[in-house]
């Protein structure tokens, strides 16, 4: 449920000259200037995101490890406003120990605290997994080092951003990608939102997969174009030319008012339908499709459910944190 004038959703409500934070219908939360988007719209099958998407979830968003005395690895939490950043309080999980306490300590940035002893330079940290907020415990991971997508850099000594947020960015030509086995969910009932950019467009790439046999892929670059893949067809729908633009891709199945075909979208306007099928899928791939066609780029989030209701509400919540378009 939204609040609306028209199709326009509020972003700001007061009662006199007071801010309103949070309206409810009974005991259903219906408006926040906050919205954890999983507690407005449920049933999601994965969620990942750099920002929190669940009120109630305690969990980490990331278990990563650095360049320098690499057995270490961390959890890493949201900061006090919801999202990742160098700030954000880090638990150890394996490996040497760390004395660090934030992301910005682990990874040695400068202004950040004093670093471990040993790590006097400023660190690569990759991503090993990638936690899901859904609760379900979709949690994709990479255990081969060189495979792992990266979060802070180096050369930059600054977080990976895309559109001025923060980011992981998988690199095509280290084959990064981030794969969880899964049989528990179906093509014909699965609704998917991407946050992403290609940042090259000259061979093929997969941002998200489920399937190979049952394609559920979206976005992928096909010869001289992105499509969202489903079914038998990798490039069922096209959603855009070659573009580096970041986007919001959404492909919905079956697609709303319909019990026969699927709908793709592109930062808001639909690229068209394609025929409903049926098939399990077998993972979840991000990065990559059957560890091939892998993605050079970056992704902010990716949330799966098993409803295709509230779709524009859905998109503009997403769309209202990331500002996209």
């Amino acid at each position: 449920m939204s609040i609306a004038l028209g199709l326009n959703s509020l972003t700001d409500i007061k009662f006199g000259n007071n801010q309103v934070s949070s309206v409810y219908l009974g005991t259903n939360l219906v408006w926040s200037s906050y919205s954890y988007i999983l507690d407005l719209y449920s049933s999601a099958h994965h969620a990942y995101s750099l920002r929190k998407l669940r009120s109630a979830y305690g969990g980490f968003c990331l278990r990563v490890r650095r360049t320098a005395i690499t057995s270490t690895e961390v959890n890493v939490s949201f900061d006090s406003n919801n999202t990742i950043s160098l700030n954000s309080p880090i638990t150890y999980a394996s490996g040497t120990a760390t004395t660090a306490t934030t992301l910005g300590q682990f990874a040695a940035i400068e202004g950040y605290g004093t670093a471990d002893i040993g790590v006097t330079a400023n660190q690569n940290i990759f991503v090993v997994t990638w936690y899901d907020q859904s609760g379900n415990d979709k949690n994709p991971t990479q255990g081969t080092a060189g495979n792992q997508p990266r979060l802070v850099s180096s050369t930059t000594a600054d977080l990976e951003r895309s559109g001025g947020k923060v980011a992981v960015r998988f690199v095509r030509a280290s084959n990064t990608r981030l794969t969880i086995a899964d049989t528990t969910a179906n093509i014909s009932n699965m609704s998917s939102y991407v946050v992403s950019a290609f940042l090259t467009t000259g061979t093929t790439q997969n941002v998200y997969a489920l399937s190979a046999t049952n394609r559920f892929y979206l976005p992928t670059i096909i010869g001289g174009a992105i499509y969202a893949g489903y079914a038998g067809d990798a490039s069922s729908i096209l959603l855009n030319t070659l573009t580096l633009d970041r986007k919001l891709y959404e492909l919905l199945a079956p697609a709303p008012g319909s019990v026969s075909t699927i709908e793709a979208w592109s930062n808001g306007v639909s690229k068209g339908t394609a025929a409903l099928s049926s098939g399990a899928i077998s993972n979840i791939w991000l990065g990559h499709a059957v560890s091939l066609n892998h993605y050079d780029g970056h992704i902010q989030e990716i949330i799966g459910w098993q409803s295709n209701t509230n779709r524009l509400e859905k998109e503009t919540n997403i769309n209202s944190y990331w500002t996209i378009y």
